[in-house]
């Protein structure tokens, strides 16, 4: 009487885990630049709304005489404790209010912007973040994948610049 074994050699299981462990070493990596990717998506989206919030706040008050350098004060601070008015009423109500994540948002009107100057936003998940946008001149991943320091004056109001 012949004894057949069925299942896989030792060989075979090595081989297997070993090729198993070649595929996560390359596929890891690619996954968390994906979810870099995505996450500078999101904080760049989350400051262009911001901004929209803040330009349609300055143009309100432009109408009734008040410049947009005196309408639009520089701020910050972490969304859900802003003021309920102001400035820090229009990035409360647009971000927190319709928003799960509202995060920490930085804001002004600076002279750097354009011929006369214009309003920036920029946003992150919290203050110490590493990833956070802006707009105008959103922050490109080009910057981020070829390891360059990106320099931000997040907490004093102002344009990223590399």
């Amino acid at each position: 009487m012949r004894k057949t074994n069925k299942g896989f050699t030792l060989v075979e299981l090595v081989v297997v885990i070993a090729i198993i462990g070649v595929l996560a070493a390359i596929l890891v990596p690619s996954m968390l630049t994906y979810v870099r990717k995505a996450r500078l998506k999101t904080a760049n989206g989350n400051a262009k709304t911001a901004y929209n919030a803040l330009a349609e706040y300055a143009s309100d008050a432009q109408i009734q005489g008040t410049p947009a350098s005196k309408a639009v004060k520089n701020g910050k601070g972490n969304v859900k404790d802003l003021a309920k008015s102001g400035c820090e009423g229009v990035v409360r109500e647009i971000l927190f209010d319709n928003s799960s994540e509202s995060g920490y948002a930085a804001w002004g009107f600076s002279a750097d912007i354009g011929d006369n100057g214009g309003i920036f936003a920029q946003w992150a998940r919290s203050d110490a973040d590493d990833v956070f946008g802006q707009y105008p001149d959103p922050i490109q991943w080009s910057y981020v994948k070829k390891g360059k320091t990106i320099t931000t004056t997040f907490v004093k109001g102002g344009k990223a610049s590399t």
